[in-house]
């Protein structure tokens, strides 16, 4: 069921599916709910669905504000507040993940458990801070286009790309009508957020980590690390598998999470 909230002077958008208990899917950077469509179809029947379009995202209308991963965070709880949730498993994928770390941060009562598909706790290294600020000025100069289709071409192994090129262009096609405008913001966001390894290190619910193995975004070396650290881990690393999971490891995402909301919810 498609869905409308307002948020802080601008419209909302989030769907739901199924019935039961509730699990929230959060999307990343220049993505919106739609990512999960692979994922909804098989949780729906056992579990009521939440999958959001951030702020600038999908048909989700950007607000006036400056943009952060605690203002997400925000924006997942009035939504979650409208549903009347008391209690959830909220997964994010890459820049979701930075929320879903924010909104645990702030909300841990509400959580039986939170995961992290491609994504991680620790804060940009001054490098990466780097390429995001130039990634900002390429944008104000020449739009989003190109850097649309060089950043989603990055982010998925050779051989995926090979065989589902039909399936990116889609993707990229979709991520270009995003306003250069939301994306900076977004950029800028994730440039200024703090690290969350404490979040991780404190949390008392079991906590998913689904990562690849030749993942630049999130690293092997990152994954590791922070799988130590919360009392309860869950840690899925796959081979020949960049940044996008949801897409290069469908089917075995998919049993992954719905192994974990099974143990987490009994």
């Amino acid at each position: 069921m498609d869905k409308r909230i307002a948020f802080n002077g601008a419209q909302g958008y989030y769907k739901t599916e199924g019935k039961g208990k509730v699990v929230m899917l959060v999307h990343g950077f220049i993505e919106d709910g739609s990512m999960w469509d692979g994922m909804l179809a098989g949780l729906k029947k056992n579990y009521k669905v939440i999958v959001p379009d951030l702020p600038g995202f999908g048909k989700s209308v950007l607000t006036n504000d400056e943009l952060s991963m605690e203002y997400y965070a925000e924006y997942l709880y009035a939504i979650l507040k409208a549903e009347k949730v008391g209690k959830l498993i909220l997964l994010g994928h890459s820049m979701g993940g930075y929320v879903a770390l924010n909104f645990a941060e702030k909300y841990g009562p509400m959580l039986a458990g939170f995961g992290l598909v491609n994504s991680h706790c620790f804060e940009d290294t001054q490098q990466k801070k780097e390429n995001r600020l130039k990634g900002i000025e390429f944008i104000k100069r020449n739009g989003t286009e190109l850097f649309v289709r060089e950043l989603y071409n990055s982010i998925f192994n050779e051989g995926f790309k090979k065989q589902h090129r039909k399936l990116i262009d889609a993707l990229i096609e979709n991520a270009q009508k995003y306003a250069p405008e939301a994306v900076m913001k977004a950029n800028a966001a994730m440039m200024n957020r703090k690290d969350k390894s404490e979040v991780l290190k404190n949390a008392q619910v079991p906590v998913l980590f689904i990562n690849g193995e030749n993942d630049e975004a999130a690293p092997v070396a990152y994954t590791l690390k922070q799988a130590s650290y919360p009392a309860i881990a869950d840690f899925n690393l796959f081979e020949q598998c960049k940044h996008m999971s949801v897409f290069e490891r469908k089917a075995e995402t998919l049993k992954i999470i719905a192994a974990f909301c099974k143990r987490t919810f009994k």
